[in-house]
Formats: structure tokens, C-alpha cells, sequence
């Protein structure tokens, strides 16, 4: 699918570049709260005041609303039209049975325009329906997880965006883009991953518990420590599978051999994961 290039001369694009920043919000949900929180948090680090950046929200959900208001200054508006008025950058947060009314009140009021610059963050709405429902406002897909807000996560992206980059960068530490929207589908899973992975760390964590002496903290400060040595190794590695690492450390007749011995395999934990991202990839073609 043919993508546009946005020029950095673009009407949003200078918007963004000058004091304040003005980003529109439209669906102020859980997701779309934590990106926000995180993007504020990365500007703050990055040197700009609080000023430099505003939120204009939707008016729907006042806890939200309300929170990112006595946190962060953000204006809360009385219509989605409104928010559309106060901002040409836009982070459409609503749910994906929701994007086709949204998109629907915004063409009858004739509130979008060719300088605006949609970013929406849902799963399983392809671009070229986004553009049509959201015409002439050029449009791209997004997508992060909840953990956003701690500034260690990465953003999705399709089709590769400069002004996208330029706009949330400061909230996430990498932004990855797809040149194919298929891949950009399939990349969501790694978001699921991260709350599998939380779940086995409490199957570990139970059993380590069961084991006199070992306190639940000391339990959990044993496991994070493993988790960010593991993290240290691949990230010091690059050009090395972490499957090889992991062999690296599991020498012959070692406890950790023996382990990845038993995980391993065509019945194995290791497997069973795999399993599990292609039944949900089959869901999503």
C-alpha cells in the first residue's frame, strides 16, 4: 500500500515544533492516559516546561479528564469537535468499534481538514479504512502497551511517520516501523507477551515462596535481578541469538542445562508459547 510523505513544512509539523506543543486527544482511556502521562514525563526530561506541552482532551471519562488536568494542565473540551478545533495533531484512543461513529460526527461537522494528523491507537482497523473514514486528515497507526508510562517502552508504528516520531518520541525508547501493515498486526503480540511474562514470573515467584527461608520480597528481588541480567546480556549482544546466550550459560551438566533440556523440545514450555502467538496471529488475518 503506497503511504504519503508528510513534509516537515506542514502546518502540524511547525505546530509542534513551537511552544506549546498542542495535542488533541480524542477517547481518553486507560491506554491513551499512559502514553500521555509517559509523553509528558519524557518532554520534562528532555528540558521543556510544562507549559511547552497541552493536552486538549475529549470529553468523555472525567476521572482521566480530571487527573491529567491537576497532573499535567491538560484542557478538557465540551465535544470531540472542539478538541479537533484546538489541535491539527490527534491521538485517537477510542476503541475500535467506536472509530467509525467518531469518524462519522467528525465528517458531519466537517471538523477535520487535510492539515490534520490523526495517530490512532487500535488494534485491527486497517489504514486504508482509517482514511476513508477520517478524510482528508492524513492518518497513521500506532500501538504501545499500559507499561508505557514508566518510559521504558517501545511504540509501533505503520507507515513510517517523521512527524509521528517527532510528536511521541520523548514518551517511549524506541519507536519501531513497519513497512507492512501485516507485520505491524503480528507486532502487537509482543504487548501480550509482556503480561504473559508477568504471569510466569508469579508461577516462579509461588514456588519460590514454598521453599522455607525464602521470604515473598527476597523471591521477587531474586527474579527481577534474572530478568535484568537477561535483559543486560541482549542488549549487550546484539548480533547474538538469545538462544545461543542461553547456552552459553547452560553448559553441560549443569542445573541450567538441564532446565532448558526439559522447557525445550517439541512438547516444551518454549513451544507452547509459540503456539499461542499463532493461534492469535490466525485471529488477526
Amino acid at each position: 500500500m503506497a503511504s504519503s510523505t508528510y513534509s516537515s513544512t506542514s502546518t502540524c509539523h511547525r505546530e509542534s515544533r513551537q511552544p506549546p506543543t498542542r495535542l488533541g486527544v480524542l477517547g481518553v482511556g486507560e491506554l491513551a492516559e499512559s502514553l500521555l502521562v509517559a509523553l509528558a514525563r519524557g518532554c520534562q526530561r528532555e528540558g521543556r516546561y510544562r507549559h511547552d506541552l497541552e493536552f486538549h482532551l475529549s470529553p468523555r471519562n472525567d476521572v482521566r479528564s480530571h487527573r491529567l488536568g491537576w497532573r499535567f494542565g491538560a484542557i478538557r473540551h465540551v465535544s470531540n469537535v472542539a478538541v479537533c478545533e484546538s489541535s491539527l495533531c490527534l491521538l485517537v484512543g477510542v476503541r475500535p468499534q467506536q472509530l467509525e461513529a467518531l469518524a462519522s460526527e467528525l465528517r458531519e461537522s466537517h471538523a477535520l481538514s487535510k492539515d490534520h494528523h490523526l495517530m490512532v491507537l487500535a488494534a485491527g482497523v486497517p489504514l486504508q479504512q482509517l482514511q476513508r473514514w477520517f478524510a482528508p486528515a492524513r492518518v497513521v497507526r500506532v500501538m504501545t502497551g499500559l507499561a508505557v508510562c514508566e518510559g521504558q517502552s517501545a511504540l509501533t508504528l505503520y507507515p513510517e511517520d517523521p512527524l509521528t516520531r517527532d510528536l511521541l518520541g520523548p514518551a517511549v525508547r524506541q519507536i519501531i516501523a513497519f513497512d507492512d501493515e501485516a507485520a505491524f498486526e503480528a507486532s502487537m503480540l509482543a504487548v501480550c507477551v509482556n503480561a504473559w511474562q508477568m504471569a510466569q514470573q508469579q508461577a516462579l515467584l509461588d514456588w519460590f515462596q514454598t521453599v522455607p527461608g525464602i521470604t515473598g520480597p527476597q523471591a521477587r528481588q531474586l527474579l527481577m535481578t534474572q530478568m535484568r541480567d537477561a535483559l543486560a546480556l541482549m542488549e549487550a549482544h546484539p548480533d547474538t541469538p538469545p538462544g545461543e546466550l542461553a547456552s552459553r550459560i547452560g553448559t553441560p551438566g549443569t542445573w541450567t542445562a538441564r532446565g532448558l533440556e526439559q522447557l525445550g523440545g517439541k512438547e516444551g514450555a518454549h513451544r507452547q508459547w509459540q503456539q499461542v502467538l499463532e493461534g492469535l496471529r490466525s485471529e488477526l488475518n
